[in-house]
């Protein structure tokens, strides 16, 4: 633990600092201590070695301005979990850390300068980058507060790793039984526009307001006629391909439950036979396809990019 009175003691003595000690500092007595302090010894800068920034952050700016100082004057050193927690068995290291934590924040708050909050207007549509679960309900959660979606995908389906697996830990409940359904509500829903097989090519603006240029590469499958039947197809391919999980065809889906259900060509497999387009009775083959450009303004951005194993 921190020796408290130590630091207490040790910044009594420093240069331009005046300390407050309490136990409870983000408490109400605590904040109104800061308060009092402040008009009384004419602070004009505040460093905070206590409580926790995400949780208390928003307090002690607006304990500080309600006493005269701008909100941004004011830096924090976290010594709680940066050092306490995980020092516990060290206290005297502990305690040299905390004092060079909180020498850190003293030299920051003094270049620190007076900001003023501005307002901007924000686009209400979002980006959603990657649809595996957590993508998914971060889209439907969105969308069902009636805002417009845009759910971008570098994969051929939505799912992610969590369509892949047999069954979910703790429960071990069927995987797709509750994924399934919420890929088919994300496929459904009005709100929301899945672009899958794209990756985001560029994002320009500023707070609030983003133009993304998104390149969606091709299938050569055109998904306004296909109607993904796909056995059509795949059945007549001559090529037959050794996937990650099951072989495939040149053509073919990557599993029976993939969201959006539409076959593509693999292009480096692909002998250009043909069978597959004289096959499909839609004329939803397109050999001619290309990298599309699709460009959208959104004012927020949700990177839920998911995660990738390694052998260590």
């Amino acid at each position: 633990m921190i020796d408290n009175n130590k630091l207490i003691e040790y910044y009594s003595e420093y240069p331009d600092v005046h300390v407050i000690g309490d136990q409870y500092l983000c408490a109400e007595l605590g904040l109104n201590k800061i308060t009092d302090e402040i008009k009384e010894k004419k602070i004009d800068r505040i460093v905070i070695a206590a409580c926790s920034f995400k949780l208390h952050g928003f307090l002690f700016r607006k304990t500080i301005e309600k006493a005269g100082i701008n909100r941004f004057l004011i830096s924090f050193a976290n010594i709680r979990e940066q050092n306490s927690w995980v020092h516990d068995n060290e206290p005297e290291k502990a305690t040299i850390k905390a004092i060079d934590q909180i020498n850190m924040a003293i030299e920051q708050v003094k270049l620190l300068e007076p900001l003023e909050v501005q307002h901007a207007k924000v686009n209400p549509a979002a980006l959603i980058i990657g649809g595996g679960i957590a993508g998914i309900k971060a889209s439907l959660v969105i969308a069902d507060a009636g805002f417009k979606v845009y759910l971008v995908e570098r994969n051929l389906t939505i799912g992610g790793h969590m369509a892949l697996f047999d069954k979910t830990f703790p429960t071990l409940d069927c995987s797709i039984c509750i994924l399934g359904p919420l890929m088919v509500e994300i496929k459904d829903h009005p709100n929301i526009e899945l672009l899958t097989y794209s990756e985001i090519e560029s994002v320009e603006g500023y707070v609030g307001n983003f133009t993304i240029k998104v390149k969606k590469k091709p299938r050569f499958v055109n998904e306004e006629t296909c109607v993904g039947c796909f056995n059509l197809c795949r059945d007549v391919c001559p090529i037959d391909v050794e996937d990650t999980f099951f072989p495939r065809k040149a053509i073919d889906i990557v599993y029976p439950q993939a969201i959006p259900l539409y076959p593509n060509i693999l292009e480096d497999y692909c002998i250009g036979c043909k069978a597959c387009a004289q096959a499909c009775d839609r004329e939803a083959i397109d050999f001619e396809q290309e990298i599309e450009t699709i460009e959208f303004d959104v004012g927020t951005i949700i990177a839920a990019t998911g995660f990738k194993t390694f052998d260590p």
